[in-house]
């Protein structure tokens, strides 16, 4: 359980992400459970941009750990059939991830080249679209453009605050209202069950 000051860090830290939004175009689109989701919109795209904020109770080690096991993502990550780690011969870093999407869209794929800045107090992990790492499956819409990051940061009273970025265009034709409401659930799921994992361990 987090305690009374770490409770009090969140509550900070989620009035004080709030502010930002408001000078940064970001909306209020979700806040439940020590979470918030903020959305905005991209010029030029008809899917929206999110940023995800919560504070887990472990630390900023064990959270990337658990981000860095790409295999473990079909089993809490929203809507994930398939994901891997490739790793080139220049020790370049990318995960490859297969998306459901209901039917009759085709699912999509994706290849996110990936890097990491590790420090004691800050680890950020920046996502880059790298779509013709690997040749494209008839089965799946590549999704061409994407990026994103997640920082987490080491709280003085214990725990990780995470910050989570995103946008991407899914490819094809696609509603803009489904691809938007994913916008939201799916940082809400995928932090949640982040909580989740750690508080039953």
């Amino acid at each position: 359980m987090i305690s009374t000051l770490r409770y009090l860090c969140l509550t900070f830290s989620v009035f004080t992400v709030a502010a930002m939004a408001q000078d940064e175009g970001w909306e209020v689109a979700l806040e439940e459970d020590g979470l918030i989701v903020q959305t905005r919109s991209v010029e030029g795209s008809d899917f929206k941009a999110f940023w995800a904020n919560t504070v887990i109770d472990a630390t900023p080690e064990d959270v990337f750990a658990r981000l860095q096991d790409v295999k473990s993502y079909p089993g809490w990550f929203p809507d994930t059939l398939k994901a891997e780690r490739l790793e080139a011969e220049d020790g370049s870093l990318a995960n490859y991830v297969v998306t459901d999407i209901p039917w009759p869209l085709k699912d999509r794929d994706a290849v996110y080249a990936v890097s990491n800045d590790v420090s004691p107090e800050l680890i950020v992990t920046t996502v880059t679209a790298d779509p013709d790492r690997v040749p494209e499956n008839s089965k799946y819409v590549r999704i061409r453009e994407a990026s994103g990051e997640w920082r987490l940061t080491a709280l003085n009273e214990g725990g990780t605050r995470i910050d989570w970025t995103f946008h991407l265009e899914p490819g094809g034709n696609i509603p803009a209202g489904l691809a938007n409401a994913r916008v939201i659930e799916t940082p809400q799921k995928a932090l949640l069950a982040l909580k989740e994992y750690f508080e039953s361990r």
